[in-house]
């Protein structure tokens, strides 16, 4: 569900929930609706006033102290304000109080890894996020409005891949010296960078070369994903010298400024067709930790089934967190996108009860489709967001026995290789709570209250 990032929750509400919003990120602009609002600090309505996006680097610590600092360790943290765990607060003087996650602190570990798009205005950044994780249709985002405020996209609710998407409008600055551009990268497990294929990308290279440097500095370990996006209006030849062209550039600049360690990813998508969900399948996959060992399964799997080619999607975003070792061929992968949303819009047809009960994809979930060409798809549920889609030639699937039993063995690792993830998870997080009963820090120093 895409949220607009506010203000967190009380304590109350169930650890394991995420906060849903950011005060200070969101109210970036100017406007006189803000959804955080104090009621005590005397605005008039109607009066427009200026958030600091992240925190300022000037700024009034909380209890209004005198100090004017930027170190974390003159900061409140949750546990003196008695806002949720993981957060910092602060205050300024006739302002509602900012509220930010601190990923330097113990007990925001469980905080997943972002994505974040980037780019500037118009180059197609909200339309990404809305036809892959909101299965808008490409022809209604051209009614979509211009982003002017931080968005977070948390997948996780509702599909298999455990990240969050923070949408950035292409208008801010972030490199503003009154912004601490660290807070934004920290965290980040990889940068998304849309570049507008079909209008002059000067400009864009040269903010993708300033965004890239700084955020390297603070976080060696972001991947960086260049969308060449909207090349649906360009001829093939004119896709790859685009391509081309940005690729040296991009690679030049860095090579100028001493940073060939660093590497970018190229991509060539759009949304009227699967280029955009295999794009985010790739950069999705760097992601998971798990994915050397999904690869090894899915090659044992199709080497004794005598299958040809195997995806295991996730059924929501239609994004393949892994396949086998052999290329990827694009129709092939046209085609399981196009086989999920067939199986899933018949079983919302003929698959839930009289009274609407049940789900359109579970545990019985399984679909045969043979094509004209002696090929069979052969989708099976993995697990209630992971699907496994298969190409079969007939022949082989005359061993439809060998496969099925060959499928369970595959199921059952699956499930083995995430209920250890599980049980590391939540030893994380009970130890987690353990010192913050104990209130100190891992090396053992006490919590000092402001």
């Amino acid at each position: 569900m895409s949220q607009v990032l506010g203000k967190p929750q009380p304590e109350d509400e169930d650890d394991d929930e995420e906060e849903d919003e950011l005060v200070g990120l969101a109210d970036y602009g100017d406007g006189p609706d803000s959804s955080d609002a104090d009621p005590d600090s005397g605005a008039e309505e109607g009066e427009s006033r200026k958030r600091p996006f992240i925190f300022p680097r000037s700024v009034k610590c909380c209890w209004c102290t005198a100090h004017k600092c930027r170190s974390p360790d003159l900061w409140n943290t949750s546990r003196a304000c008695g806002v949720p765990r993981g957060w910092w607060y602060l205050f300024r003087e006739g302002q509602s109080p900012i509220f930010f996650l601190d990923f330097s602190d113990p007990f925001s570990t469980e905080v997943k890894p972002r994505i974040l798009l980037m780019g500037l205005r118009r180059s197609g950044k909200s339309s990404i996020q809305k036809v892959v994780f909101h299965k808008m249709s490409p022809n209604e985002t051209l009614f979509l409005e211009s982003t002017n405020k931080i968005c977070r996209e948390d997948v996780s609710n509702s599909s298999f891949v455990n990240f969050q998407i923070w949408d950035f409008p292409g208008q801010i600055d972030f490199f503003d010296p009154t912004f601490d551009y660290e807070m934004i990268f920290r965290g980040t497990g990889a940068l998304i960078f849309v570049i507008d294929s079909q209008d002059d990308y000067m400009e864009a290279l040269a903010r993708l070369h300033l965004t890239v440097t700084r955020a390297y500095k603070v976080n060696t370990d972001i991947n960086f994903e260049v969308f060449i996006h909207k090349v649906d209006g360009l001829s093939d030849d004119h896709k790859i010298e685009t391509q081309r062209d940005i690729h040296q550039r991009a690679n030049d600049d860095l090579a100028d400024a001493g940073l060939e360690k660093i590497h970018l990813s190229f991509y060539l998508t759009s949304i009227y067709d699967h280029s955009i969900f295999e794009a985010f399948s790739k950069v999705v996959q760097k992601l998971i930790p798990q994915l050397p060992t999904l690869e090894n399964l899915l090659n044992i799997f199709i080497s004794n089934s005598g299958i040809e080619k195997a995806f295991l999607f996730d059924v929501v975003s239609k994004i393949y967190i892994a396949t086998d070792s052999t290329p990827v061929d694009m129709q092939t992968y046209e085609l399981c996108c196009d086989m999920i949303d067939v199986v899933i819009d018949i079983s919302c047809i003929y698959g839930l009860k009289e009274d609407g009960a049940g789900t359109p994809y579970d545990k019985e979930s399984t679909a045969i489709i043979k094509l004209n060409n002696t090929t069979v798809l052969y989708l099976k549920e993995v697990t209630k967001f992971l699907a496994l889609v298969c190409f079969v030639r007939e022949e082989s699937f005359e061993r439809k026995g060998l496969i099925d039993y060959n499928f369970h063995c595959f199921r059952k690792a699956i499930h083995e290789v995430f209920e250890v993830r599980m049980k590391v998870v939540k030893s994380r997080k009970a130890q987690n709570r353990l010192q913050k009963k104990k209130g100190a820090t891992p090396n053992g120093t006490p919590r000092v209250l402001l």
